[in-house]
């Protein structure tokens, strides 16, 4: 009898096991569906001729399918820079703007399937500003990788760890076990990819369901560089800048026009998030210092090869040649930087050509 007694209770605690078990790994995958759109969506687009209209319109047409409705919204655009009337494509614009709530792109004459941030005109000779703490925040929650481990510290302020627990319970129908998972989920920034990947599902259902207000973000405190900017500020990176289009007869001078570059012997954190910003939101002619869609036509490569070489496009006065060719290490370097970065272009909520007090963005 007590044989039985104890094979009973060992069914019932390894089945109890099963079911923390199941939970904690469902907690602990980041959810990257859409991280896995956007790196599917890049190769399909980087592999076509972009001249290729029956090409493009076949990936806006996977876009569909597989309901990725900014990514839909950036290619039909696309598409219509190529031939402005072509049916089909306005067709699946309109549908992306529907499913976007009319927060569609509709501007066939954007550069790239790439949402721009800003403008990037600064007055000719203004120097840009630092950026504030605040707005290093927004910059670290938007870029904060969702879909592999980041090794940064985070802080949770007033209480978001609860606050958030009791509207996932709520909307998930989830239990004291799943609390228990996720309470487990380690390191901290495990926590905040999870939470901040949530807050951004919840967005884009909003759409569909009722308004979701983000009251979570913002006490999500990232409290050292992910890795994008820890790799963007590294010598490898942030030195072919700093040693090229911020040097004092370049973008670091007197004469740097309306696009301007920090260049101090000791660099802040707000110096270089703010010449991140600037590079990021900076275009000319309708092209782009940082493409995320395609990386090597980014002009800050295009702009540092000889004009002989160079994808048909010099920089607008004499400059001395930064890679003599697309094998040089450098130009390697800052092309693998650039090709990290998430094809979708997150919605910042401030720029540069904004005074610090206007930021407003703290959405992931």
């Amino acid at each position: 009898m007590r044989n039985k007694q104890a094979k009973l209770l060992a069914h019932v605690a390894i089945k109890a096991l099963c079911v923390v078990a199941v939970s904690m790994v469902t907690l602990a995958l980041i959810p990257s569906a859409f991280a896995d759109d956007e790196l599917a969506y890049r190769r399909q687009f980087q592999a076509l001729d972009p001249s290729d209209i029956d090409g493009h319109m076949n990936l806006a047409k996977w876009c569909r399918e597989e309901k990725a409705w900014e990514l839909l919204d950036k290619q039909c655009n696309y598409v219509l820079r190529l031939e402005p009337d072509h049916a089909m494509a306005k067709v699946y614009l309109e549908l992306a703007k529907s499913n976007l709530g009319s927060k569609g792109n509709n501007d066939p004459n954007t550069p790239d399937p790439q949402n721009s941030g800003g403008t990037g005109h600064i007055k000719s000779g203004e120097p840009i500003r630092e950026l504030t703490n605040e707005e290093i925040q927004i910059l670290r929650r938007n870029e904060l990788a969702l879909d592999r481990p980041e090794r940064v510290p985070v802080d949770f302020k007033n209480k978001v760890l609860d606050r958030f627990w009791n509207y996932l319970a709520m909307r998930e129908n989830l239990g004291p076990k799943d609390r228990a998972g996720f309470n487990r989920l380690r390191p901290a920034a495990r926590k905040g990819q999870y939470m901040l990947s949530k807050v951004k599902e919840w967005q884009r259902a909003s759409i569909d369901e009722t308004t979701f207000v983000d009251e979570f973000s913002d006490d999500i405190v990232i409290e050292d560089d992910p890795a994008l900017f820890r790799d963007f500020k590294n010598p490898r990176v942030s030195g072919v800048i700093l040693n090229s289009c911020a040097t004092a007869r370049c973008h670091g001078g007197q004469n740097a026009g309306e696009f301007i570059l920090f260049n101090e012997r000791i660099m802040t954190d707000k110096m270089h998030y703010a010449n991140y910003l600037a590079l990021n939101e900076y275009e000319k002619n309708g092209e782009r210092l940082i493409n995320r869609d395609t990386p090597n036509r980014s002009l800050v490569l295009i702009f540092g090869q000889p004009e002989t070489t160079g994808p048909g496009s010099a920089h607008p006065t004499p400059v001395d040649v930064v890679f003599t060719n697309p094998q040089n290490i450098k130009y390697r370097n800052l092309l693998s930087w650039l090709a990290s970065l998430d094809v979708t272009q997150p919605d910042y909520g401030f720029s540069l050509d904004e005074p610090a007090n206007s930021a407003t963005g703290t959405k992931p």
